[in-house]
């Protein structure tokens, strides 16, 4: 069914924005969350041109205090929340020899601080409504560590195992719960990525489509595209000495 209110993180590119715009084209009241509220209202002025509705917050996820205020106003202005989806991420791609702490800890702050005070903020609100949609957008990358990509291979994991853990614990309550996988998706963040060759590589776009369509039944996980997510669950079956010989051949 389609989602009628709805709050999305990192809307001022990439993904996120790709995601908010095809919410509201679905007829969704879209609440805009990112950094850079001039991007937002880039986004607003898109949504508001195909006959949507947008409401701009901007804020850094990494001021926790500002997130749960700002996902209690959306509520608020826009009659109930009904979906939140944690999207706000950076990246960080080098090899491991060249890691500085103050790079490790940005990613950190963001893709999973970020991501865990916005779900968080959220799950008393959808328990007074007896309902919502947490959606967290990870990647395949969580599934195993790869090369050149320590911290944000591991803030994926773990963002993905916490919305594991919600999914348990909330559906008795009605509040489902959703960890959106992709594979490599044309942003700003991949181009900038160490990962020259991105194979099955997709538009944000067309993400965002498969993304929203797939949101309408809750499904515990979409990952995509398929070949690179059949790929990805079978290597974690692999034994550590297999998977170390190919991750270095890909390195």
């Amino acid at each position: 069914m389609p989602v009628k209110t709805a709050l999305v993180t990192g809307a001022s590119s990439g993904i996120g924005r790709a995601l908010a715009i095809e919410l509201a084209t679905r007829g969704a009241h879209v609440a805009l969350c990112a950094r850079r509220e001039d991007e937002l209202r880039e986004v607003e002025r898109t949504i508001l041109d195909r006959g949507g509705r947008a409401l701009v917050l901007p804020v850094d996820v990494t001021d926790t205090g500002a997130v749960r205020e700002v996902v209690a106003k959306a509520d608020r202005d826009l009659g109930a929340l009904e979906m939140v989806v944690a999207n706000a991420g950076v990246g960080h791609f080098g090899h491991a020899g060249t890691l500085q702490w103050d790079e490790v800890a940005r990613v950190l702050d963001v893709n999973v601080r970020g991501a865990m005070a916005t779900l968080t903020a959220a799950i008393p609100i959808f328990l007074a409504h007896q309902h919502g949609h947490l959606v967290g957008v990870t990647s395949l990358a969580g599934r195993r560590g790869l090369p050149s990509s320590g911290p944000y291979s591991a803030s994926k994991a773990a963002v993905s195992t916490f919305l594991e853990t919600l999914r348990v614990d909330l559906h008795a309550a009605g509040i489902r719960v959703t960890d959106v996988q992709p594979g490599f998706v044309e942003t700003e963040m991949t181009r900038n990525s160490a990962h020259k060759r991105r194979p099955l590589e997709w538009q944000a776009d067309k993400a965002a489509r498969i993304i929203a369509s797939r949101l309408e039944s809750a499904p515990a996980v979409i990952a995509f595209p398929w070949p690179l997510a059949m790929l990805t669950g079978f290597s974690r079956f692999l034994p550590a000495w297999i998977f170390d010989r190919l991750a270095r051949a890909m390195s």
